[in-house]
């Protein structure tokens, strides 16, 4: 940076330059005119003695600079640069009249002034100076000018203020002090490019310099920067080169002497990014020769710098989830010096230094903490901790290099390195030649070292490690590295202790050797508690490439034996499944398919699978399954896949579309899959504890089609003694859909048209599950189900006891729902069912209640009417209100029924005997209160009178298999109880008058 604003600095020279010439072009077209160097000069006057002049006034308005630049052309007066616009001069001039053919008698004194020019595109507005030229040499004071970027015309202009001489005649030497104020760079780089010979995009495109600087340069080589004698300061903000971020930075004092910058105390400050505001700076000082050869000095001073971000300016993330290539903060100290020579082997070079970093983290290899000294001179290169060698802290992972090495025009060598570093060592040496005859050539040898690196491993990052123990012995000559038959050595690397995340997954060996185009690839290891072989050969030829080596390989074979499913899941899920069983198979690659671009696709394999003791929670899935496929034209071709599953059999068969019309990786399936005999319980394992709630076994004929974010499911799906959360479906039948989102690990699968034939009616509703939105766990239930005809004790088998004789009828409606369901705790519904043809035994509590009753029993009491309506929720089934009724009898109760431990706590009240004497007074209690909305508690006492000896409540707690019957006093009689007797309760006063009837009859 320094040589690219020195050269800035050599440009405002030019114009300078060109200013002067300018200013001149009357006197130097006249004194130039071409002449015989041999003939005296017409008027010529004796030597010493002093020209007579002609003084006059000349004036010249809006002169075209474009046709001025071609007329001094014609007389061998180059300016060198391309002009554009008009300038103005006011002269008094003084013409030698006895000298007229000498240029550097001429006399004048004035101003030159412009409104715009345009120098090689340089907008330069409101130029003025006063201009002076006495023997040879003009002056220009109270130089000002604006400086315009085109391109960024709103934004406020730059100045340039100063004064400048130049000896044209003799051409010696321009000096000028120049001050400089927010100039902007831009339009500057054009030149800066032409001048330097390098690409545009490698200079300040954007930014403005600041400054002030005196110099002094050879009119001849006011071109060549190393020819200037100068001494200044320069500033510059918002330095911008291609793409890397904008740049502020200051030198203090900056000097050319004897063809060498000089460069004092300097600082550099940019922001790495902007979504960070992390900031890099620099300081420093140093000094380089401006020729090819010389003397250098440095010294340059780093603070947390972002070495990560440093490297994306060059080598951007192609993905922003991808392990960047450096990552971590160094701070850092050089000095050095040198003398640079026409060789390289003659010069030499003394860098020393220090780096830290608390962390460090370079390709995803974390090189832990940094605290080294650093040392590079013309035949070494160390480096050495900080610290004591012997009691490094762990956290320090890089111990020492040490190498020798010499460097020439023709190569670098290095003789030998010896590094201890990730508690192991690295020793070699290698030959990297300039040249194409020459042969590059590494021996390296690897012991104990055990590096951590970072990657993803299904979008999870994670460390992983191992302990590598390797030797390499390659060579192959540089102008044929691309050619495989020309290469030859061997490689052999041991890998132990594979370590991903926390877990130990095993060890591998590998060896791979080329010679003279045969080259072959061998590794066997233990993995995943199973065993792993990879092996392949080739043989090239002598006009093969690399990309060539797929058509050459004979054979590649990779096999696994007994690979651990579970462990193989945790590590690419990060997640613990109860799933164990055990993996083995070959994949044979038949043909690699070499053809690129983008009609490219996958190696041609034949693919063999083999799952073997399947288990869940140390419950069998299957005993063996086998898969055979294979790979073609990017599409997986399962022939089939077929196996016991959960108690019954699966097979599947189909193909799996890798690529999508666009060649991206978007697997497509399209696969039949059948099951038979499927234990729900089992089978539906990965509901978790939700998976007891569903009873019986399944048999499945379905297609699966779709993108791995959008599967379909289509088929038919049918069922033996179903149970689902405790309501019986017994044998059923259903169209069966089902949606899922791999990536989303979500999905619904919808029964729409369930049909069931249970305890002699049927069952019909719809059913839909699906994946929980909460992510807490369970499925996601919503059901609609009616019932006709069904018995009674059957269907509700967990709420009563039941004897041979006991039955009942239900025809009714049930909605049963639930969100994240885990437990029958987390159900909810509605229930309202009429019941018909019920026997006694089939109510829970009524043996336990005919003790209270005398002679009369109602445990065969066959009650024809009836209904019961409630809800379910919160794990309990809660009775609104549940009756029955007889000629002879009227039950009714409310309460709860819990789900899970079977506990009731019920209310109930059972009418029976005659009530033929109390038909008028109840008759008109009746009709008193049939239409209140409200019973007053007047009512209710009145009906408890009336009927005390004639019903009996009771409280029914315990559970359903073994229920608790108290018997309470009429006086507990409720509202709903006492409607219900209102209500109900004619139905046994008309049977008692008829009854008598009949009996008077007789």
């Amino acid at each position: 940076m320094p040589i690219c604003h020195s050269q800035g600095t050599a440009s405002i020279g030019r114009y300078l330059l060109l200013t002067c010439l300018l200013a001149c072009f009357p006197t130097v077209s006249t004194a130039q005119q071409p002449r015989d160097p041999n003939a005296v000069p017409a008027n010529a006057v004796p030597a010493n003695a002093q020209p007579r002049y002609w003084t006059t006034n000349w004036s010249f308005e809006d002169i075209n600079v474009g046709k001025l630049a071609d007329r001094l052309d014609a007389i061998d007066i180059d300016i060198g640069v391309n002009l554009r616009g008009k300038v103005s001069v006011q002269f008094e001039v003084g013409i030698p009249v006895t000298s007229l053919g000498d240029a550097a008698a001429y006399r004048f004194d004035g101003t030159l002034t412009s409104p715009s020019l345009v120098v090689d595109g340089v907008l330069l507005k409101d130029l003025s100076t006063s201009v002076s030229y006495r023997d040879g040499m003009v002056t220009l004071e109270n130089l000002s000018s604006l400086v315009i970027d085109q391109d960024e015309s709103t934004k406020s202009p730059g100045y340039i203020k100063g004064r400048a001489t130049a000896e044209l005649v003799p051409r010696e030497d321009v000096t000028a002090e120049i001050a400089i104020n927010n100039l902007a760079v831009a339009p500057l780089a054009d030149l800066l490019a032409k001048y330097l010979g390098q690409p545009q995009d490698t200079l300040p495109g954007e930014g403005t310099l600041s400054g002030n600087v005196k110099f002094r340069v050879p009119l001849n080589t006011a071109g060549d920067i190393a020819t200037y004698q100068l001494d200044g300061n320069l500033s510059g903000r918002g330095l911008r080169v291609a793409s890397l971020p904008a740049a502020d930075f200051d030198f203090r004092r900056v000097r050319i002497q004897d063809e060498t910058l000089l460069v004092d105390d300097f600082s550099l400050t940019a922001i790495a990014n902007d979504r960070s505001g992390q900031s890099i700076r620099l300081l420093g000082n140093a000094s380089f020769p401006l020729s090819s050869q010389g003397e250098f000095t440095v010294e340059l001073f780093g603070d947390d710098i972002p070495v990560g971000t440093v490297a994306e300016w060059f080598v951007p993330r192609s993905d922003a989830n991808a392990i960047p290539l450096v990552r971590g903060k160094v701070d850092f100290q050089i000095t050095g010096n040198g003398k640079l020579a026409e060789t390289i082997e003659r010069s030499q070079w003394n860098i020393r230094g220090a780096i830290a970093s608390p962390q460090l983290h370079v390709a995803g290899v974390d090189l832990g903490t940094i605290e080294h000294h650093v040392e590079l001179t013309a035949s070494e290169f160390n480096i050495s901790p900080i610290r004591d060698l012997t009691n490094l802290p762990k956290s320090v992972r890089i111990g020492e290099l040490k190498s020798r090495y010499s460097l020439s025009d023709e190569a670098l060598t290095i003789e030998q390195v010896d590094a201890t570093l990730f508690s192991g060592s690295l020793s070699g040496s290698a030959n990297i030649p300039f040249s194409q005859s020459g042969i590059a050539r590494a021996n390296l040898s690897i012991t104990a070292i055990k590096p951590r690196l970072q990657t993803f491993v299904a979008g999870r990052r994670l460390n992983v490690s191992a302990t590598l123990d390797g030797d390499v012995d390659w060579q192959v000559p540089l102008a044929a590295v691309d050619q495989p038959s020309e290469h030859s050595g061997q490689a052999k690397l041991a890998l132990s202790d594979v370590t991903i995340g926390e877990a130990n997954i095993g060890s591998m060996r590998a060896s791979a050797s080329a010679d003279t185009g045969d080259i072959s690839f061998t590794a066997n290891g233990r993995l995943f508690d199973g065993k792993i072989t990879v092996a392949t050969t080739a043989k090239m030829f002598a006009d093969d490439r690399w990309s060539d080596l797929p058509l050459r390989l004979a054979a590649t074979v990779f096999k696994f034996d007994d690979v651990s499913l579970d462990r193989l899941y945790e590590i690419a899920t990060g997640t613990r499944l109860d799933l164990t069983g055990s993996a083995s198979g070959e994949v044979n690659i038949v043909d690699w398919n070499p053809i690129g671009g983008k009609n490219a696709t996958l190696p041609s394999a034949d693919i063999r699978l083999a799952l073997s003791r399947v288990s869940y929670r140390s419950r069998l899935l299957s005993r063996s399954m086998r898969l055979n496929s294979r790979l073609r034209n990017n599409a997986l071709q399962i022939i089939s896949l077929t196996g016991d599953y959960a108690d019954g059999s699966a097979r599947i068969n189909g193909r799996v579309y890798l690529f999508d019309e666009h060649t991206t990786l978007r697997p497509r399936a399209d696969l039949h899959i059948s099951a038979s005999r499927i234990n729900l319980q089992h089978g539906l394992w990965f509901l978790g504890d939700a998976a007891g709630d569903f009873q019986g076994r399944a048999s499945i004929a379905a297609t699966v089609a779709g993108y791995q974010d959008s599967i379909r499911v289509r088929g038919n799906a049918d069922g033996r003694d179903l149970v689902i959360y405790g309501m019986q479906l017994g044998n059923a039948h259903s169209g069966l859909t089902a949606e899922a989102n791999v990536l989303r690990q979500s999905w619904k699968v919808r029964f729409a048209s369930v049909r069931s034939s249970q305890g002699g009616g049927e069952v019909e509703g719809e059913l839909s599950l699906a994946s929980t939105r909460r992510g807490s766990g369970g499925v996601d239930l919503e059901s609609r189900w009616h019932t006709r005809r069904v018995d009674f004790v059957r269907l509700t088998q967990q709420l009563g006891r039941s004897t041979s004789v006991a039955r009942g009828e239900i025809t009714g409606d049930l909605t049963l729902n639930g969100k994240s369901i885990q437990s029958v705790d987390d159900l909810n519904g509605r229930f309202r069912f009429a019941l018909g043809q019920t026997r006694g035994s089939a109510i829970p509590g009524m043996v336990g209640v005919s003790r209270f009753l005398g002679p009369v029993s109602l445990v065969n009491q066959r009650f024809d009417v009836g209904e019961a309506k409630g809800f379910i929720g919160r794990g309990a089934i809660t009775f609104d209100e549940f009756w029955v009724g007889s000629d002879s009898a009227l039950v009714q109760a409310d309460g709860k029924v819990f789900i899970r431990s079977g506990r009731m706590d019920l209310n109930a009240l059972i009418a029976t005997g005659d009530y033929r004497d109390i038909a008028a007074n109840f008759a008109q209690l009746a009709q008193q209160y049939a239409l209140r909305s409200l019973l007053p508690a007047s009512a209710i006492l009145d009906i408890s009178e009336l009927l005390r000896d004639r019903t009996l409540v009771v409280h029914v707690i315990g559970t359903v298999q073994d229920p608790v019957v108290r018997v309470q006093s009429v006086q507990t009689f409720r509202e709903e109880a006492a409607r219900f007797l209102l209500r109900e309760g004619q139905r046994l006063i008309l049977t008692g008058i008829t009854a008598g009837a009949v009996d008077g009859l007789d």
